[in-house]
Parts: structure tokens; sequence; C-alpha cells
């Protein structure tokens, strides 16, 4: 017979779904072969990656990751399907994704991602705001960002919102961040059951009497999730005794100092001042009383009285 009438068992074979199987997708440029192709949809991948997932649609959902990638300049980044999980459907993939945009000098994070992005990755830049995790819809499905190495100096973007709820990494080591809405953070996290990682160490913390006792005890509350406690510290201060000093391991005594017993108080002052004019009108009496017995003259102010 002839190669065009025969037919193809794919099934079988042990598909590396990392090389170039993209033709598989295109109906138009190699229609008769596909059409020769018996089993297709039964064909499996057997690479470490996708082991045992059905091969055309982890190849259709690599040439998306393809097509939506930022590779170009500005960003530059790379893309990666690390993985695929059954959707519970039951039916289709749930790829899982990681963008690298890591110390491509951006200034803000990128406004637009590919929509299987799960994962971001963009330490060593000089980003400022977390706002687009709440703002930008593409963000909607990104549950893991590592924004270590960054100029974030808050975080208060994330107040009350849906992503804070869902995330499962929130890395933020090495940034400009000196406090944080502790009651905001322990409130998602109380009903986040997703989170995993919450990293903030290597930030020049506040230490003092309005902020450390509630950071203080967000961070020890949650410590199997704050992974790098031992470098959540004070920041550096060479005039504080506190300086670079571990937070976990502070005294509330250390941040919330007691007033010395030796400064005046106000209330203090107030009464050494009217215990001294009590002294002053009974000294006053007491020479006048003493001037009249001896000279039977009455006091200057009683003798002008009317």
């Amino acid at each position: 017979p002839k190669l065009q009438s025969r037919r193809i068992a794919g099934s079988g074979n042990p598909w590396d779904c990392q090389s170039d199987l993209v033709w598989l997708l295109d109906d138009q440029k190699n229609a008769s072969l596909l059409r020769r192709i018996v089993d297709k949809d039964k064909m499996m991948c057997s690479d470490d990656k996708y082991p045992r997932r059905p091969v055309v649609p982890v190849m259709g959902l690599l040439k998306m990751l393809d097509d939506e990638c930022p590779r170009e300049p500005p960003l530059n980044c790379t893309c990666e399907m690390n993985y695929v999980a059954p959707d519970p459907d039951g039916v289709t993939l749930r790829p899982v994704t990681t963008i690298n945009c890591s110390y491509r000098g951006l200034i803000e994070l990128p406004e637009v991602l590919p929509s299987s992005t799960t994962t971001l990755l963009v330490k060593g830049n000089q980003i400022s705001s977390v706002k687009p995790l709440v703002s930008n819809p593409y963000y909607r499905n990104v549950h893991d960002v590592i924004l270590d190495d960054n100029i974030v100096s808050s975080i208060e973007d994330l107040e009350g919102s849906d992503w804070l709820l869902n995330f499962r990494i929130l890395s933020l080591r090495n940034n400009y961040l000196k406090q944080v809405p502790t009651y905001a953070l322990d409130n998602a996290l109380q009903r986040n059951r997703n989170a995993g990682i919450v990293n903030l160490g290597n930030n020049p913390w506040t230490c003092d009497c309005l902020f450390t006792p509630s950071f203080q005890d967000f961070i020890i509350k949650y410590r199997q999730l704050v992974k790098d406690i031992d470098d959540v510290r004070c920041s550096s201060d060479s005039a504080d005794d506190n300086s670079l000093t571990q937070i976990q391991t502070l005294s509330r005594s250390s941040v919330c100092h007691e007033p010395s017993e030796y400064l005046i108080r106000p209330l203090d002052l107030l009464n050494g001042i009217l215990a001294t004019l009590i002294i002053i009108v009974i000294g006053k009496l007491m020479y006048d009383y003493w001037s009249f017995k001896k000279t039977g003259k009455l006091p200057w102010l009683v003798a002008k009285m009317p």
C-alpha cells in the first residue's frame, strides 16, 4: 500500500513533551499526516515534567505560553511550564507556570503576563509598588511572588484584598519595609489555607512601642510561614540599643521605655511650685504678725484696704 494510506499508532511511545511536537497542533500544514494518526488523543508524555499527561493538550499549553511570554524588551523575561495538574473538572489540565523577570532593571511589575502564570520571579529590580497584585487582572492566578532585592517600602495596597487571601508565597527580603499592617496580615492568614511562605528578612524594621509589640506577636505566631524570622531585625541605627537585634527576641521593656525616676514629671513640677507658694504665703503671714506685735502697725496691704 501507498505511504499516504498507512495508519500510524502514536500511543505506547515515550513522547518527550519538552521537544518540538507543536506540529501536532497544525491541522493545516500537517493535515494529511495528522489524519493518519489514529490515536492522537491517547498519546502520553513520558518526560519528568509532564508524566502520563496527554501530548496534544500539553503541547497546546506550551504553544500558548510561548506566544504570550513577555520575552521582548524591555521585560526580557523567560517562561517555563513547570508542571501540569489535572483540573478539578476532571477534563482539562491546569498548568503551573513560572515567569522569570529577575534582574531586568524593571521599575514596576509587568503589566501583562501569560494567562497561565502562577509564579512570578522579579528579584533584583527597582520595583516599589505591589499594587498590581490587587488591581491588575493578569495577577488573579499568580499565587507565588518573589520580590526580593527591590525597593518596596509599603504593602498597604494588599490590605483587604482577595490576593492576600489566596497567595502561597510572598517573599519581600531585602526591601525598604519599615512597617506592615500586622492586623490585616493576621486576619488574612487566618483565612488563607494556601499560604506557605512569607519572607520578611533584611528590611529596616521600625522598633518602637507603637509598632513592634504587635509585629513581634505576628512573626512569632506565624513563624512556620516566616521562614527567615532570624533575619527580621531592627533597622541599623548606631544611636539605638536595639540596632540589628532580632525582633523575635526583643523584650517589651527594650522598646517601651519607662520614664526615668530621676526625670521631673510635669505633675511633680506643679506640686513643687504650689508647695513653694504655700511656704511663701505662710512666711509672709508670720512676718506680718511679728511686725504688728513689735510696731503696732498693720501690714501695708491691710492698711490700704477700705
